[in-house]
């Protein structure tokens, strides 16, 4: 699986949002199922996991429900929910296609410093280092290294 974290920004703030993602990835995006939930990360400070979802804007409010509950919505629902959302800060967003088993792409959104893509598509990795500037492959999943 690849995995690509997206930095782009514009004026030092970050210049997409899950919502732009959503789109991006349209029409599978919204065929798929998506489960919501925290982002699970090693904090090495506490020698423990720390688990994080926040977003702000009127559909931060549903999308923490939904993290909170790992729940499982349309992709209707889920791109509903990210246009009426502000700003994702930390999240974690996984989607299986009909009639997969395995996870299509997983997006994360890590402390509102980048997004974090990560599949087996290569149309979908391709997709996204056309389509953003600063775009950088990365060895491994942020939940699986220790942060700070």
């Amino acid at each position: 699986m690849g995995t690509l974290r997206i930095y782009d920004c514009d004026n030092g703030v970050l210049a997409l949002e899950l919502r732009h993602l959503i789109d991006l990835l349209a029409p599978r995006s919204i065929q798929a199922i998506w489960t919501v939930s925290p982002v699970k990360l090693f904090c090495s400070e506490l020698n423990s996991f720390e688990e994080d979802f926040d977003a702000i804007g009127q559909g931060g409010d549903p999308l923490e429900v939904l993290a909170r509950n790992r729940s499982s919505v349309s992709g209707t629902v889920l791109a509903e929910l990210a246009k009426a959302t502000r700003q994702v800060i930390w999240g974690e967003f996984e989607a299986l296609l009909p009639e997969q088993d395995r996870v299509w792409v997983s997006i994360r959104a890590i402390d509102s410093t980048f997004y974090e893509l990560g599949t087996s598509d290569e149309a979908v990795l391709n997709k996204i280092k056309s389509s953003y500037k600063d775009v950088r492959v990365a060895s491994a999943p942020v939940t699986s290294t220790p942060i700070t």
